[in-house]
């Protein structure tokens, strides 16, 4: 398959940040070998001298053909890369890019055409996935925002795993997206699961314990909050769908440092 875009590229746009200020740190977490190419999974460190107290996970690009989801979380990065304000309040930990091989391709799958979003928890999860899950063990998150794109959905909306009714923030990311005049998808059933007004709140309880996706596996980790914000991925340009998950980031940030 032809090659769509470059993680080479997208990593050394980030080490451009990196240069540039020395609240960011990129260290490699695991390579692996896919379709014959070697890849490395990088983790990005975006936090002031003193870290502020609140600890945030972004993660994008788990789905290769959601490639706003990655540019979202570069243009989050550059933005913020010298905001001590933000980073008196917050600590990140970023993920820029769960397949690489995926985005390259621009293929849901990774290069060997797994999904890797189904194998979080499994007894031999693809590579990918391995160094995922050894990369979070043992950090403690306070709020996770997983970026997503869904190719079939002609509006944005979230999923929403909330330990405590006064974390919820859905609602109010909703609103902020409408407001600013983008589709909202509002369908009562979204991807097999009840919805109402743009967010999905399944009940942990009720999920599967293993094959999870990585939202679902971080919070069986302890994290009490986990937003995944998804952008209709065919029916808006791309700037659109890369302002959705800014101006979500922004809402649900500015709801937490109020906290």
């Amino acid at each position: 398959m032809q090659m769509k875009r470059s993680y080479t590229e997208l990593i050394q746009r980030l080490r451009s940040v990196e240069r540039s200020s020395p609240l960011v740190e990129i260290r490699g977490i695991g390579s692996f070998e896919i379709g014959g190419l070697e890849y490395e999974l990088y983790r990005v460190d975006l936090k002031a001298r003193e870290p502020g107290p609140i600890r945030v996970c972004i993660s994008a690009g788990m789905h290769g053909d959601e490639p706003a989801s990655v540019e979202a979380m570069a243009q989050f990065l550059e933005k913020n890369a010298r905001n001590e304000s933000l980073l008196r309040t917050f600590s990140f930990v970023i993920f820029p890019c769960d397949n690489p091989s995926g985005y390259e391709l621009d293929t849901r799958e990774n290069a060997s055409g797994v999904d890797l979003n189904r194998e979080f928890n499994t007894p031999h999860p693809a590579r990918e996935v391995e160094i995922l899950m050894a990369a979070v063990d043992g950090l403690k998150f306070d709020h996770v925002y997983e970026l997503h794109e869904d190719v079939d959905s002609y509006g944005f909306y979230l999923y929403e795993l909330a330990m405590e009714p006064s974390l919820s923030v859905g609602a109010d990311i909703v609103r902020a997206v409408s407001m600013a005049r983008y589709p909202i998808n509002i369908e009562e059933c979204i991807e097999g699961l009840g919805a109402h007004c743009g967010v999905i709140a399944p009940g942990i309880r009720r999920m599967r314990k293993r094959k999870l996706p990585k939202a679902v596996y971080m919070s069986r980790l302890g994290a009490p909050h986990i937003i995944t914000m998804e952008t209709p991925g065919r029916a808006l340009p791309i700037e659109d769908r890369v302002e959705m998950q800014l101006m979500g980031l922004a809402v649900a940030l500015e709801k937490a440092g109020a906290r």
